[in-house]
């Protein structure tokens, strides 16, 4: 009884999913996935491609710190998910491929060090592979093609710390460490507990691996900070206290980035900005075109993706009216197409890939009738994106 009453509700919903300019030959296309407890509230962290196929792995949350996996085929259909055990919570936003293998960070509830899980897709299990005992409150994983990096934040340390770990996933090797110099520990606690604000926490590595562009707590304010390949302090792009400054950031190479950031209650957009990596300076200087619409509070992913041959940029965000906003800029900066995604459902932007077949995977929260938050995809067939980059 409880999926035929679904099978009606996402009948409904599926109604409500359009663009700006509705095409009934290239909607896209739309999955909620539901909960057979029928109470769990869902917050979807990252979305990542298998090894063994071609579907995707999403990564959530639930029950405040709880972890969900769930595996979908690459049409977004569900195929298998997996509660891990209350000895792992607090999964970091991210979903890492090494050596063709993936893993997911967590932490020990009550030791609250880091736990290195490695995703078996066969067995539909999760395997520890190791703990660091150094790496506590985890609060971000990046693998940058060669090695490992985690950022914590100790509660009561009063400092932000990036730890390089060996290639077994077994050590920490070197580290490198921001003072914070205020006490964050309730704004720490409500972010892994999503009880209250989600920090855009990040560990980006330049194209030519010369520097490390980190997100996280710094010197009285939440910051975008840059370490050498050493993982020594070069500069610092400062937040206006423990709110605003950049929340998005893809490194183009040659100190180019496309970025976002948030001012007041504002969005504001680059997808060609030039960042200084040894400057001390506010986020509030680097140019960047505003646009009120959005809401200021959620996430703006940035991704690149090629389209008939030629690159773009897309930002996905969320606006202040529960829709999707979906804008591509080509390699010039030029923004070359904005267009909505969703009406009257809210809905909120997670994540997004470019899939191998050049379609447009979204994973995104939504919010059905009112109370539960549930795990949706929505897809761009590769016809709808070069309907966007070439005009209607």
């Amino acid at each position: 009884m409880k999926r035929s009453i679904l099978t009606l509700i996402l009948g409904v919903v599926l109604g409500l999913f359009s663009c700006e300019k509705p095409d009934k030959s290239s909607l896209p296309f739309v999955k909620i996935y539901d909960d057979q407890n029928g109470n769990r509230s869902f917050s979807p962290l990252s979305m990542t491609k298998a090894t063994v196929d071609n579907g995707y792995f999403v990564l959530s949350a639930y029950d405040g710190w709880r972890i969900h996996l769930m595996k979908m085929d690459k049409d977004g259909n569900f195929e298998w998910n997996l509660e891990l055990p209350e000895q792992y919570v607090n999964a970091v936003p991210s979903l890492l491929n090494i050596n063709q293998q993936l893993y997911l960070v967590c932490m020990d509830p009550l030791e609250l060090d880091a736990r290195i899980l490695r995703i078996d897709e066969n067995s539909r299990q999760v395997i520890q592979i190791s703990h660091l005992e150094e790496v506590s409150y985890p609060l971000h994983a990046y693998y940058n093609g060669t090695d490992l990096y985690l950022m914590s934040c100790p509660l009561s340390s009063q400092m932000t710390v990036i730890h390089q770990v060996s290639q077994a996933l077994d050590t920490v090797v070197r580290v490198g460490a921001l003072s914070i110099s205020a006490n964050v520990d309730d704004l720490l606690l409500k972010h892994v507990m999503h009880t209250g604000k989600q920090y855009p926490f990040f560990i980006q590595s330049t194209p030519e691996k010369d520097y490390f562009a980190v997100n996280a707590f710094y010197n009285y304010s939440f910051s975008t900070v840059f370490f050498d390949s050493d993982l020594q302090f070069s500069g610092v792009y400062n937040g206006a206290a423990m709110d605003g400054g950049i929340s998005s950031l893809h490194p183009l190479g040659s100190n180019t980035f496309a970025l976002a950031r948030t001012s007041g209650e504002n969005v504001f957009m680059n997808p060609k900005a030039v960042l200084n990596p040894s400057a001390i300076a506010m986020a509030t200087s680097i140019e960047a075109q505003g646009d009120a619409e959005l809401n200021h509070t959620l996430p703006t992913i940035i991704r690149q993706m090629t389209i008939l041959g030629k690159n773009y940029l897309a930002f996905l965000a969320s606006s202040r009216s529960n829709q999707l906003v979906l804008k591509l800029y080509d390699e010039s900066g030029k923004k070359v197409k904005s267009t909505y995604l969703s009406k009257n459902v809210p809905i909120e932007a997670c994540d997004m890939v470019f899939t191998p077949y050049g379609e447009l995977l979204m994973l995104a929260k939504v919010r059905i009738m009112g109370s539960y938050n549930r795990i949706g995809s929505i897809k761009l067939s590769r016809s709808s994106l070069v309907k966007l980059v070439e005009g209607e």
